[in-house]
């Protein structure tokens, strides 16, 4: 029976690889090709663990960066391709094996134009970070069942989930640019504010209580689309706090957002009195002539 490193070989020439075993593992030299044309050739090595594959660069021939959370690289250096079900690190056979590959190839093709866009693309189709993820997964899965429509507006990221400010309300505000759709309590977690036309897109416009589930599948989308941003904020400041340090190769970075935050924290903290209020400004300077 041929094990998980032997069916990647078999495949590795139709994706512009090949691969060779070591006492460890396995090394791997692939060339992708971008868009233009350009060529990108990456130096890998892989670990197993039974059917169970991880990949990274090899020492002595990186050229990505050791860690960056949104270009979903890990911080063992090891490559993010996928979470849950389409993470492709299982190989039991020929098809596994060429979904193996074919993510690896979308991966660096990703990287390279990250390397020289500053943006890492496909984005929008892009998981959230450590446990967020599970959150975004389910908030995906209620965007689904409200309308198909409705799932590719939150890929696009046209939705914001805010926290209604006005104080003592315990609501969070779906909205769509200046326009709020619905609101959700926290307390209840059931949609509250009147009557709500339900965003499906179905024709007429009906109300939310009037289409099947969907009040309870927006009320559940609102919800764990701000967990998974409160969760993914969450990994990104322990990541800061542990000591990591922003790869600067991306134009924004929730990385380097979160060192910001840290470093602001650490001057409020050294400053124990002083103004905090948003509303503070420091006092106008004397026209009076001295």
């Amino acid at each position: 029976m041929v094990d998980a490193r032997g069916l990647l070989q078999s495949v590795a020439p139709d994706y512009g690889a090949t691969l060779h075993a070591v006492p460890e593992g396995a090394q791997a030299v692939i060339t992708v090709v971008r868009p233009g044309g350009a060529n990108h050739t990456f130096h890998l090595a892989l670990s197993f663990d039974a059917d169970q594959v991880s990949v990274r660069e090899l020492p002595g021939h990186t050229v990505l960066p050791a860690f960056c959370p949104d270009r979903h690289i890990n911080g063992d250096g090891s490559f993010c391709l996928g979470w849950g079900r389409d993470n492709p690190r299982t190989i039991t056979d020929e098809t596994t094996a060429r979904r193996w590959w074919a993510a690896v190839y979308q991966f660096l093709t990703r990287q390279a134009g990250a390397s020289a866009r500053g943006v890492f693309p496909g984005t929008e189709h892009g998981r959230a970070h450590g446990d967020a993820a599970v959150r975004q997964a389910k908030a995906e899965q209620a965007a689904a069942r409200l309308s198909t429509a409705f799932a590719e507006c939150v890929a696009a990221g046209k939705f914001v989930v805010r926290q209604d400010p006005r104080p003592g309300q315990h609501r969070l505000e779906l909205c769509c640019g200046t326009e709020r759709i619905a609101r959700v309590s926290t307390r209840s977690k059931a949609l509250v504010g009147g009557r709500t036309i339900c965003p499906c897109g179905a024709t007429p416009e009906r109300d939310i209580s009037d289409c099947d589930d969907h009040a309870q599948a927006l009320a559940t989308f609102i919800l764990e689309h701000h967990a998974c941003k409160v969760a993914d904020k969450k990994y990104l400041d322990a990541c800061a706090a542990a000591g990591h340090v922003c790869c600067d190769t991306l134009q924004a970075c929730g990385l380097r957002q979160a060192i910001k935050r840290k470093q602001a924290a650490a001057i409020a903290k050294g400053k124990p009195h002083g103004r905090r209020s948003k509303y503070w400004m420091p006092p106008a300077k004397s026209k009076r002539p001295r």
